[in-house]
């Protein structure tokens, strides 16, 4: 009865580790075109933003504008369209392991697959980490580059003296820049707007979803409280990091493109909104580095033991 048992059991071990092999290339193909659309869309948003600055901050600036904010969009998508989802997959197999096999049954195969799904917890979890790494400098360069286009916009510019006299202020460019401004506006017509912006609203969408659909950390990794309190302080960050790239790609882009040109205090608004946006994600940054670090060496190699 007991060899029967084991049999039965080893069977649905070897048909787990199947399943297992069919997670990787689903969780890896399926996003690759929608991300390539957002990214197309994103493009779209970015040009006609350098297009608005041009003549009035320096053009590395705004490369460096551009550049963060590309990458900045790429690296959450993988975190919540990727890694996040990949390491509940795999606590979850993790714990139903766990809890599954008889504690008569110590077959090896059992410990096998036990320490593989560890291994696999440990390697999200490192993957999770160095996407929040791969963003901190990136939301640097941000705050940085959008303070330097907000300090040259300002020299081209009265916003001061418009806000004491209520009347707008005489812009330094010449009509010719003004009408090249305005020409390069309309080259992005509103239908092709209207495209790129739905192809990021669906990627915003996509991960709101996924993160609505996410086991808490405190609750995947529950047995860890009574050792790091801090773990539902991953939650909170992580529910705030999605609020802000929503707001970054979903209101202050996408407000450029509403307001008119000659609205400049609300321009200098955006800007500085892009700023406290960035640096509200580096606050999160820091938040995270204490619960993920107790995460990975409870799941580094030869700490299963523990």
């Amino acid at each position: 009865m007991i060899a029967n048992a084991e049999t039965a059991d080893l069977q649905q071990v070897s048909v787990e580790k199947q399943d297992d092999r069919q997670i990787a290339p689903i969780k890896q193909e399926e996003p690759n075109t929608a991300l390539l659309a957002a990214t197309g869309g994103l493009a779209v948003m970015l040009g006609q933003l350098v297009a608005y600055f041009n003549n009035r901050a320096h053009i590395d600036d705004l490369d460096v504008l551009s550049f963060s904010l590309h990458h900045l969009f790429c690296r959450v998508d993988f975190l919540y369209n990727t890694t996040l989802p990949a390491l509940a997959t795999w606590t979850k197999s993790l714990q139903a392991g766990q809890t599954g096999h008889p504690p008569h049954l110590a077959h090896p195969a059992y410990r096998q697959q036990d320490v593989r799904q560890r291994q696999q917890v440990w390697t999200q979890l490192q993957a999770i980490n160095r996407t929040l790494d791969r963003m901190e400098p990136l939301c640097h360069l941000l705050s940085d580059a959008a303070e330097c286009v907000l300090e040259r916009f300002d020299l081209s510019s009265d916003i001061l003296g418009f806000a004491e006299s209520g009347k707008p202020p005489a812009s330094p460019r010449s009509e010719l820049e003004h009408d090249d401004q305005q020409d390069w506006v309309q080259i992005i017509d509103m239908e092709r707007w209207e495209q790129a912006f739905t192809a990021i609203a669906q990627t915003l969408f996509s991960w709101q979803e996924q993160h609505s659909m996410l086991p808490s950390f405190a609750a995947q990794f529950a047995h860890l409280l009574p050792t790091a309190p801090t773990l539902p302080e991953l939650d909170a960050a992580f529910a705030t990091i999605l609020d802000s790239a929503g707001a970054i790609y979903g209101d202050i882009l996408p407000g450029f493109r509403a307001i008119l040109s000659a609205d400049e205090a609300m321009i200098a608004a955006l800007l500085y909104d892009l700023m406290q946006q960035s640096d509200q994600l580096l606050v999160k940054f820091d938040t995270t580095l204490e619960p993920m670090n107790t995460l990975i060496k409870h799941y580094a190699i030869g700490s299963e033991l523990n």
